[in-house]
């Protein structure tokens, strides 16, 4: 077993939802169950502990990850994911919609510069165009499928043997109706990004800057059908350049979601200082 290409995989199922955090601690406990300890990392006993140790917490396991993986082949790694996502997507854990859902994340994950970054973004936008109506779902669908199974391989070089019993994807949350963030309190661009951060349910791995924004609205999370920003005017007064990327990249994803029921309003908020 290669503990530290296991441990990429891992990483990256976790930045794309495709693990649960469950899922790693249970990785790591298998690990632990098959070798000798002496061969075990600390890391890997770190991450086991993740829910018994007071110290350890669930926000330490990517990082405790990236530590177990570093200079690891990620393309190999990448390839893997992919493989396995086919192994759901065959035995019906995950539908077509979801595993476009879930390609289109793996597309905001891999560099600017890799040959899936486009290629990606291509197959999953004609499912999602063709799905409202606008082309071939039948052809779409064959894109997709065709790209999973030229990875199909890859699968075995992960043990699925470790994984929990249940079904290996992370269920996606139910896309709520209305949700109200109050930004009057905000005083730092970091404040403002912990609140998107928790409010609108961003991963772990959320790189807490507009990028990692803008990736988290279109292709890992759900934005509600409401959104009402309270206190905006507190916020543009003191933080006016991260108000308007604020604005901004919500206009930007209304308009290119057309076809999605999304509304966002801002709401002055009194506030005594």
């Amino acid at each position: 077993m290669d503990i530290k290409f296991e441990a990429k995989v891992c990483h990256i199922g976790l930045s794309i939802g495709f693990f649960s955090k469950d899922h790693i601690i249970v990785w790591a406990d298998k690990v632990i169950d098959l070798l000798e300890v002496t061969v075990i990392p600390d890391r890997v006993f770190d991450l086991s502990m993740v829910k018994k140790d007071m110290v350890k917490k669930d926000e330490d396991i990517p990082r405790l990850l990236i530590e177990l993986c570093t200079n690891t082949d990620e393309e190999t790694a990448l390839k893997t994911i992919v493989g396995m996502i086919n192994f759901s997507y065959k035995n019906k854990h995950y539908s077509l919609y979801e595993t476009c859902e879930i390609l289109y994340r793996l597309s905001n994950y891999v560099d600017s510069d890799h040959e899936w970054k486009e290629y990606l973004y291509a197959i999953t936008g004609n499912l999602e165009f063709a799905l409202d109506g606008y082309g071939d779902v039948d052809t779409s669908r064959v894109e997709i499928e065709e790209f999973l199974l030229e990875h199909e391989k890859y699968s075995e070089l992960f043990d699925l043997n470790l994984l929990p019993n249940h079904p290996l994807i992370t269920e996606f949350k139910p896309r709520k109706e209305h949700i109200v963030l109050d930004v009057s309190r905000v005083v730092a661009p970091a404040d403002l990004h912990m609140i998107l951060k928790r409010q609108l349910d961003f991963p772990d791995v959320y790189g807490m800057n507009w990028n990692a924004f803008w990736d988290a609205i279109t292709g890992m999370v759900k934005l509600p059908m409401k959104l009402t920003i309270t206190g905006c005017e507190v916020l543009e007064e003191r933080l006016p350049k991260e108000a308007d990327s604020l604005k901004k990249l919500l206009k930007d994803y209304s308009l290119r979601y057309t076809n999605e029921i999304f509304t966002v309003e801002y709401e002055q908020k009194s506030e005594t200082f």
